[in-house]
């Protein structure tokens, strides 16, 4: 199966971002000050996982192997082939994860309280 997605919404094709339903601060607060309901909140964060267009953040992504895409790459004029060639010189973006920006401010906070403290 192909990796590489046509969004059936504005015809964007290419490669698809990650999208998470809920909102990360409910999530901090719950964890907070609840334990259980953040725990449930975040599980329930986590296996909400989707994928999105990177143009329009559309949810409707097809495969650009299965015959819909196909159907829908030839819509816009173009071939199979013309697609792939383009695709593979298409530069990937830097993401850094969220994980990352946490540790950072994390450290960063500890090396500020401990330079007051000192």
């Amino acid at each position: 199966m192909s990796t590489q997605l046509i969004c059936s919404q504005c015809g964007h094709i290419g490669s698809s971002q990650k999208a998470i339903k809920g909102n990360f601060a409910i999530e901090i607060v719950l964890w907070l000050f609840f334990i259980i309901p953040g725990l449930i909140y975040s599980i329930w964060r986590s296996s909400s996982r989707y994928k999105v267009c990177v143009k329009c953040g559309s949810s409707n992504l097809i495969p650009l192997d299965s015959p819909v895409g196909q159907k829908l790459i030839a819509d816009q004029g173009k071939t199979v082939e013309e697609v792939t060639e383009s695709l593979k010189h298409e530069k990937k973006p830097f993401k850094v994860s969220l994980w990352v920006i946490i540790v950072v401010g994390f450290i960063l906070l500890v090396a500020i309280l401990s330079a007051f403290t000192s």
